[in-house]
């Protein structure tokens, strides 16, 4: 599953630009869909969990004012860093919201009540951590996937995506390509050279 967007959002949270909902809404629901799974939630809990998470990034703007489905372009969301790094902000959130919805099913636990149902329903923290950062990798992968595609010719792309990433032959792909399997070699090193210095990029945030 995929998570990219037509420029990558991990560079505007570094960068402190302003996020439109319906972009956040459209990169982040599958990962967040992908934890909710990974909690043992049910189809209508793990749709919950996307709308209780969206409505913490965008709660001033949007709690009683408008149907989470229906959000206008002006909403926005920027990243406080006083929050500490998105990543981490963003993770503790969707585990308390997973929580929250696990103690709404369960009735009779607390958050807080270790030894009841809650512990056992979602993962450890230290599983969860190991969840998190397993799909946060492929997130990540994703962004500079986009990123490398914004920076390079498009024949240097397709040459990298169907050698390196869909491993054809390189006879196919210089033949598909018109292109001598040297340059086919080049903008694979090119690309990796590319893509490894986008993702320690990324990954800062």
């Amino acid at each position: 599953m995929a998570f990219t967007t037509s420029k990558s959002l991990l560079i505007k949270v570094r960068n402190g630009d302003e996020i439109s909902w319906s972009e956040f809404y459209k990169t982040y629901k599958p990962m967040i869909m992908l934890c909710g799974y990974d909690c043992h939630l049910t189809p209508d809990e793990i749709e919950d969990l996307v709308q209780k998470v969206m409505c913490e990034f965008f709660q001033k703007d949007i709690i009683g004012k408008y149907d989470p489905d229906n959000i206008p372009e002006h909403v926005i969301f920027k990243h406080d860093v006083s929050k500490g790094r998105f990543r981490h902000y963003f993770r503790k959130i969707v585990r308390n919201q997973a929580l929250k919805i696990i103690e709404k099913r369960n009735g009779n636990y607390s958050l807080d009540d270790e030894e009841n149902g809650i512990a056992a329903t979602l993962p450890s923290q230290d599983h969860w951590e190991q969840i998190w950062e397993e799909e946060w990798r492929r997130h990540v992968l994703n962004e500079a996937m986009n990123e490398l595609k914004s920076r390079v010719q498009p024949e240097t792309f397709v040459a990298f995506e169907m050698y390196a990433i869909q491993n054809r032959p390189i006879k196919d792909v210089s033949d598909f390509l018109n292109m001598a399997p040297s340059s086919v070699y080049t903008a694979k090193s090119r690309c990796i050279s590319t893509l490894k210095e986008i993702i320690k990029d990324l990954e800062e945030k």
